[in-house]
């Protein structure tokens, strides 16, 4: 009977495509995952992967058995995730998934009480605009910024993030206010690049500034918040980050359409557990009380001097 450590390393191939990637994905070295993909062939008496110069791609013989050896998986992780959901000890490891701006701007400037309130647990943040999967083990617990459709996962939505058009001080010094009625005419603004450039913010901009000049692009939120603190132009951005930078004014109402809804989600299979919920409970609290931060409460649209719209 195959080994099922020789299994996953198996799959980690088939998903990654490369020995070099699989091994990054399992945490071990490139050779590891090569001997234990040998081995496995090897007992099984079949080629399991063609080397092509875009990688490794599945032979007959690896198609036909990747189903049976992801069912296999499911109900390994099934084992393990009810194993720890009963798990009632407020000590050990829980892995977050959320965007990096949330984390750096929301989550780690106040996670200090959390620390102080449960030593024994270890937080791990894993920043990514990718969505890890739950259900796989690959994070405990997420924050999200879309409600998920899975019926094995649990969603509580404990908040909302408002957005908005900011400027620097010196940007409208030197240019004026900008005016949406004139789809920012005579303006620069800070567009998107890559995988951003598919963003809600994007297509916002496309449609409300249609007459302004883009600066620069770029394909993360700090480095839009970067570039419209350095003066490049007008950035679409949370109010999280609009409002707390002393340097940024916002410069037109808040965009409704962009708000996103914070669901705090998780497995249902870890619900129970201890350290998990723990962790949630502090995320849901701390998120309330920063509610004025991240919806955009208490600072209109500047009315900075300056001749408008230049």
């Amino acid at each position: 009977m195959p080994d099922w450590n020789d299994l996953r390393y198996f799959l980690a191939i088939a998903r990654e495509g490369t020995l070099a990637a699989a091994a990054r994905a399992l945490e071990v070295d490139a050779t590891t995952v090569g001997r234990r993909l040998a081995a496995l062939e090897e007992e099984l008496g079949s080629k399991l992967f063609d080397r092509t110069p875009a990688g490794l791609t599945l032979t007959d013989a690896g198609r036909g058995i990747r189903s049976a050896v992801e069912e296999m998986e499911a109900s390994a992780l099934a084992v393990e995730r009810r194993a720890s959901g009963e798990d009632a000890r407020l000590e050990g490891v829980v892995r977050i998934t959320l965007t990096e701006a949330f984390a750096v701007k929301v989550l780690l400037p106040r996670f200090a009480a959390f620390r102080e309130r449960h030593p024994g647990i270890q937080v791990q943040f894993l920043t990514d605009y990718g969505a890890l999967d739950l259900a796989r083990r690959e994070a405990d617990l997420a924050v999200r910024l879309t409600r998920p459709q899975e019926d094995t996962l649990v969603a509580r939505k404990v908040g909302e993030i408002a957005i908005a058009p900011y400027a620097s001080e010196s940007y409208l010094e030197r240019r004026g206010v900008p005016d949406p009625a004139n789809g920012f005419a005579g303006h620069d603004v800070i567009g998107y690049a890559d995988a951003a450039a598919k963003w809600p913010e994007a297509r916002w901009l496309g449609e409300a500034a249609p007459s302004a000049h883009v600066a620069v692009r770029c394909n993360s939120l700090l480095s839009v918040v970067a570039s419209a603190v350095a003066g490049l132009g007008v950035g679409v951005m949370p109010c999280m980050f609009g409002d707390e930078e002393s340097a940024l004014r916002r410069v037109a109402p808040l965009v409704s359409s962009l708000r996103r809804d914070i669901w705090l989600v998780v497995h249902q299979d870890l619900q129970h557990n201890a350290r998990v919920r723990a962790t949630l409970h502090f995320l849901s609290e701390l998120v309330h009380r920063e509610r004025p931060l991240l919806s955009g409460e208490g600072r209109p649209a500047s009315r900075a001097s300056g001749r408008r719209g230049a």
